[in-house]
């Protein structure tokens, strides 16, 4: 019996298997007054054989505890890779309310270190039960949430891992492994001695965000491995100005003749693409990560030739569950890193892509 989850089976049953009252039964498991050694040793032992889960919804109605959960995530315009995230978010706060858990979202500018700064900041006056982070800047995460650590309040991390913490859980992609496999799409296609465009958006303060590093490093360890000859240059872009980056990429394309192939580590590929359209380069391979609209336009044009998509919605979801689960029934994610799988999409199969499986 204590393979299968077991949802119908009463306090009454489990007094009458452990040869205990049913006022013992329910101290023990409200966790409420004192017990014998013996009883708890009893009571805990039939628990287990009949894998008992007490009902989450009534006990956290009736305990008329109400619970605070902060999610930290950069803000966003619909159609980008954080709507999506937010979607995740939005349907795990339908069914958080059923347990008097409450959700307030924390809002930063993904590409303006100083902008999560501020945001901390201001984190700290805050009062709340629980975090969802997302953790572009690492550096700054890790002392953040060691103040959590302190105020004992549990925290998910979302997006990219950051294993040197004590978060309860992370929900998200490896990212280095994300990074191997956009090497492997473009290095399949190419001459090993051609080289490669790293479109780079910038940043406000910092070289980047946590995930696009650790892609970045996944990207460079797989081609050192195959015996890649080519050379990889870096293209520093902006976002929503096409002139500047008409300019970078020109030159850039001008100099070196022997780029066959182009590839950023965050969603802006949609960026680098409108450039090879532009100037019809049907000649460059394109590999970029998720797929929001303008990603997939191009992707469906044949521009790209590869996206990298990580299910936001479902990062979202469970990470705002598995908190739930943890502040109001005391149950830990059923493992502390969950990764998302690495999906890669096609011209010839986006259209049959749902990327909101949760």
């Amino acid at each position: 019996m204590a393979d299968n989850e077991n949802t119908t089976v009463r306090i009454i049953d489990i007094a009458r298997m452990a040869g205990v009252s049913v006022a013992t039964v329910d101290r023990v498991i409200h966790n409420r007054g004192k017990v014998s050694e013996e009883n708890l040793a009893r009571i805990n032992e039939v628990l287990r054989e009949v894998n008992y889960r007490p009902n989450l919804i009534a006990r956290s109605l009736a305990s008329g505890r109400r619970y605070r959960l902060a999610v930290v995530m950069p803000r966003f315009a619909p159609g980008e890779y954080w709507a999506d995230f937010d979607a995740g978010i939005t349907r795990a706060e339908a069914e958080a309310r059923r347990y008097n858990v409450s959700i307030r979202k924390f809002v930063f500018n993904q590409y303006d270190r100083s902008s999560f700064e501020k945001l901390l900041v201001r984190l700290h006056d805050e009062a709340f039960d629980g975090a969802v982070i997302a953790t572009l800047f690492a550096e700054m995460v890790a002392p953040f949430v060691r103040e959590l650590d302190e105020r004992g309040v549990p925290y998910v991390f979302v997006d990219s891992n950051i294993p040197e913490c004590n978060q309860l859980a992370y929900f998200g992609t490896s990212s280095f492994d994300a990074g191997a496999v956009a090497a492997r799409l473009l290095f399949d296609r190419l001459d090993p001695d051609a080289d490669i465009v790293v479109g780079r958006i910038i940043h406000h303060g910092d070289g980047g965000s946590n995930q696009c590093r650790s892609r970045e490093e996944g990207f460079r360890s797989y081609l050192r491995e195959k015996g890649f000859r080519g050379k990889l240059h870096y293209a520093a872009l902006r976002l929503d100005d096409e002139d500047y980056n008409r300019g970078v990429l020109d030159e850039l394309f001008l100099t070196h003749r022997t780029i066959a192939g182009a590839v950023t580590f965050n969603s802006t590929c949609y960026i680098l693409a409108g450039y090879l359209a532009a100037r019809r380069r049907t000649d460059v391979r394109l590999v970029g990560y998720d797929v929001i609209r303008r990603n997939g336009q191009m992707l469906d044009a044949g521009v790209v030739t590869a996206l990298i998509a990580q299910r936001p919605e479902a990062q979202g979801y469970r990470g705002v569950m598995a908190l739930c689960e943890w502040l109001v029934e005391g149950r830990r994610p059923d493992a502390p890193v969950n990764h998302m799988p690495i999906d890669i999409l096609l011209k010839e199969n986006i259209q049959y892509y749902k990327n909101n499986l949760i």
